[in-house]
């Protein structure tokens, strides 16, 4: 009889993926065919009273073949309609009265959960996602409310975890210096990236007709610099923006594409912003559709990303894949996934960040030495390893069950 492994899919319940929703997703793309024929899985979620119809919106991923149908992959969706995921952790004494198998109707006994957090109580085995220790490391930057539940519930959580799985050795280094938790439980399993969706332009005719789109749908002029992340603090923008207001003293030309939705503490950003009178020059596009990724990051002269603190900053990895020279932190996780690949500056000076974009920019030879250094750097950067990481996790752990 196949062992039944439950995937907890809650970060798939959202309208629009976040990041965790996009590696929970890959992974569980490619998990089956990771697991091999004596696993069977089965979707888990949260949909308090079916207000969010989440269990519709994960099984419409399968509906929309988002699951590849060679895999062969049939989950059922199991979900629990009393009350929001977060309330059942929170709960405590009374979360332990029913188990998390009994709430879900499920018979798996390994569950992996790809949002840090589990419930107390769960039947047999348990795996837990962490991207990284901004709630330790910057508490500041985040919703009170998952400041709050991350800051009392994750500690307990990693330690009743059989495995934890992170996405960068910094942020395995962050889980142990802040949890106390060994180093051999974590393992590390590598953010992707799809490079059928994720490479660069194929001639200037195509880079002709890039232009046109981002013309045509987003009112986006060449030359331009993006960045393409969400506005809170942690991610710095405001730096990027005195590094443009400079740059674009000399070099009018030059615009500025900022894409992504709005986070938390956003408001300084927003004003910051206004404040530079470059309305004509500053482009912002909001959240965008994956489709137009690529093309953003194609069509830019560089990807600028000055975020103080990653568990793995994927947007620069996939800028890279595209071929486009990139600018970024010299901080947490960053180093890592870059390495040589890009420039890396101090995260508070701006002045640093307007010679390293400015030297992108004017200097082909130097955008050209990085650009041979890039495909080097993402080849590690693999939906399909990452998906055999879990997959030996998870034998392992079934077999510690056993």
């Amino acid at each position: 009889m196949n062992r039944i492994i439950g995937l907890n899919l809650q970060p798939l319940a959202l309208q629009s993926l976040t990041g965790i929703g996009t590696y929970t997703l890959e992974v569980v793309k490619r998990l089956p065919t990771a697991l091999g024929s004596q696993y069977a899985c089965e979707a888990h979620v949260f949909d308090f009273l079916g207000r969010n119809h989440a269990a519709a919106g994960i099984a419409s991923y399968f509906d929309r073949q988002e699951i590849p149908p060679d895999t062969g992959l049939h989950i059922p969706v199991r979900t629990c309609r009393l009350f929001p995921l977060g309330a059942y952790i929170r709960a405590g004494v009374l979360g332990r009265i029913v188990s998390y198998q009994q709430l879900l109707h499920s018979k798996a006994d390994t569950t992996v959960f790809f949002n840090y957090l589990r419930p107390d109580r769960v039947s047999g085995k348990s795996i837990i996602t962490v991207y990284d220790m901004v709630c330790e490391r910057f508490p500041e930057t985040m919703n009170k409310r998952n400041k709050k539940l991350l800051r009392r519930f994750l500690a307990k959580s990693c330690r009743n975890a059989d495995a934890i799985i992170t996405i960068s050795e910094f942020s395995k280094q962050e889980i142990t210096a802040c949890l106390g938790i060994p180093p051999e439980k974590i393992h590390v399993a590598l953010c992707g990236i799809d490079r059928n969706s994720y490479f660069p332009p194929e001639d200037e005719e195509e880079r002709k007709h890039i232009r046109e789109h981002l013309l045509e749908k987003y009112k986006i002029t060449s030359p331009y610099i993006l960045y393409l992340g969400t506005l809170e603090p942690r991610k710095n923008v405001d730096v990027l923006l005195d590094a443009f207001s400079a740059l674009h003293v000399r070099y009018p030309e030059l615009k500025l594409v900022i894409c992504g939705g709005l986070g938390w503490q956003y408001e300084h950003t927003l004003s910051h912003l206004a404040g530079l009178g470059l309305d004509d020059a500053i482009i912002r596009t909001g959240y965008i559709p994956d489709e137009d990724k690529r093309p953003l990051y194609a069509g830019a002269e560089v990807f600028v990303f000055p975020s103080v603190y990653e568990g793995f900053g994927l947007p620069a990895a996939e800028a890279m894949a595209c071929g486009t020279p990139v600018v970024c932190s010299r901080a947490s996780s960053l180093p890592e996934v870059v390495g040589d690949a890009g420039i890396l500056c101090d995260p508070y000076d701006t002045d640093a960040f307007v010679s390293a974009i400015e030297k992108l920019y004017t200097d082909i030879p130097m955008r050209n030495l990085y650009r041979a250094r890039q495909e080097e750097q993402i080849r590690p950067f693999n939906w399909d390893g990452t998906a055999q990481i879990y997959g030996q996790v998870i034998a392992d752990v079934v077999k510690s069950h056993r």
